[in-house]
């Protein structure tokens, strides 16, 4: 239980947290760095001075939760608002970037939030864009701030580049406490760089375990092994996916045999040419000899997306290695008491069955540090991002929140049946992973996806395995090549 003293400095830092509410929502000038450049256009708040302040942050995480929904602070908000649109004659137009997928929830909620928001002193025209999505927004946004959009979803492992870049906003200090108070302490602390908290957390289901299709696989023993897998699913005239055309899913076979790959402070590393990546190559190959066989390791050109919904409708599929965003296609091809989920399986190196590794990661919502209106980008991403929006979200595309409160919430389905969120068998799938999987922006940065990592996996594929130890060892040697 918390000292009454304890409660007293909480109760002040409360205080001066509404005193300085907008703090942090300033443009792109930010006292984190000296030579951080000037926005665009100034904020017409005149509370910016602490963005990103040290000891705001560390206030932030003692003091309590901030009510946004009262109406003291919804009239502030729409106050603050109402001070950025006067300077662009009383419209606020902003842009927001997400997935195509996302893009038809997105416009609901940014509805939403529109009318939550409304006010007589100013009109909302805010665009959604659907076709930059979280693996190409940091990027975009790194390469002209001034021009990319207020509000962004994106990768926890682009924001090493935008804080350098000076393209992303530190969190204003009024939704500092929420987010902490409202998210697992992972999903905060990767949206943070030097204790400063730069983003808002989103999903938690950047990264892929295993989809499969209960009649085929009925037991947990029977998705354990990919070889076992790949028999079972051949039996059945079907296959399993895993694109090992995709470095994505490729590297889970090095992190498996033990290969070091990282990245930190913008140098890449991997030592490809080594045992361990010979194992892994040889790894490959064992199961690229059953292509088109029961297994399928190739998108060709439709994606990974469309080619797992495909083969589930189709009924060529029986499992695929593929993330949330596809579980919902996934459900209404095969029923949803016919999907099962599960960390990935097993893969034979050597003479020895190894589990096979992942990526795993976050997705997040950042606001331009170069944006008009500093203070209403904040807020929307905030709204985009809160446990209402997430378990909204997850309701209605799947996707794993970063939210206590959405995970420990229930509902009613469509055909009036209780979904507990926390026993969703995805997210039990991605916690049963998460000692197997690898943060993306510690592994791997730009140098290793613009390498062949992509294109050697599709060579296996190409070959069905069909590859020599010495031509093996020579592209592996080439990869490492391309890493130093």
């Amino acid at each position: 239980m918390v000292s009454k003293s304890k409660k007293i400095v909480a109760l002040l830092l409360t205080a001066m947290m509404a005193a300085t509410a907008f703090a942090g929502c300033g443009g792109g000038e930010t006292t984190t760095s000296s030579t951080a450049p000037a926005a665009s256009t100034a904020s017409t708040s005149g509370d910016t001075s602490a963005s990103g302040d040290a000891s705001q942050t560390q206030a932030s995480t003692t003091a309590e939760a901030v009510d946004l929904d009262s109406a003291d602070m919804l009239q502030k908000i729409k106050d603050q608002i109402a001070q950025e649109a006067a300077a662009t004659e009383n419209v606020v137009s902003m842009t927001v970037w997400c997935s195509g997928d996302d893009f038809q929830f997105e416009k609901t909620l940014v509805k939403e939030f529109e009318e939550k928001y409304a006010d007589s002193r100013y009109t909302f025209k805010i665009k959604v864009n659907g076709s930059i999505g979280e693996d190409s927004a940091g990027g975009k946004i790194t390469e002209s701030p001034k021009d990319g959009a207020d509000v962004f979803s994106f990768a926890d492992d682009q924001l090493s580049k935008l804080v350098e870049a000076k393209a992303i906003a530190p969190v204003g200090a009024i939704f500092q406490n929420n987010v902490i108070a409202n998210n697992t302490a992972d999903s905060v602390a990767v949206c943070s760089m030097d204790g400063v908290p730069y983003a808002f957390p989103k999903t938690s289901d950047n990264g892929y375990f295993l989809y499969y299709d209960k009649r085929i696989f009925p037991t947990e023993a029977d998705v354990a092994s990919l070889d076992d897998m790949i028999t079972k699913a051949a039996a059945a005239n079907k296959n399993v996916y895993l694109n090992i055309s995709n470095a994505w899913y490729n590297t889970g076979f090095y992190f498996s045999a033990g290969v070091d790959i990282t990245y930190q402070n913008g140098l890449q590393k991997a030592n490809f040419d080594s045992e361990e990546g010979l194992k892994a190559a040889k790894a490959m190959c064992h199961v690229a000899e059953s292509q088109g066989k029961g297994f399928e390791g190739t998108a060709g050109t439709m994606g990974d997306n469309a080619a797992v919904q495909q083969g589930f409708a189709e009924g060529t599929l029986a499992a695929a290695v593929i993330g949330t965003w596809v579980g919902p296609a996934i459900k209404q091809a095969i029923g949803n008491d016919n999907v099962g989920a599960a960390k990935l399986p097993t893969v034979l190196m050597g003479d020895e069955q190894v589990q096979l590794h992942s990526f795993g990661g976050y997705k997040v919502i950042g606001a331009n540090a170069f944006s008009k209106y500093t203070v209403t980008a904040q807020t929307l991403a905030y709204f985009l991002s809160n446990p209402d929006s997430q378990l909204k979200r997850y309701q209605e595309r799947g996707l794993i929140p970063t939210s206590n409160q959405a995970l420990n919430s229930t509902y009613k389905d469509a055909n009036g049946n209780d979904v507990v969120v926390k026993d969703d068998p995805a997210l039990q799938a991605i916690e049963a992973q998460a000692p197997f999987a690898h943060a993306q922006g510690q592994s791997v940065g730009g140098k290793y996806w613009a390498s062949n990592v992509a294109g050697f996996g599709g060579e296996i594929v190409t070959a069905k395995g069909k590859i020599s130890d010495d031509k093996l060892k020579e592209s592996l040697k080439n990869l490492q090549a391309q890493m130093d």
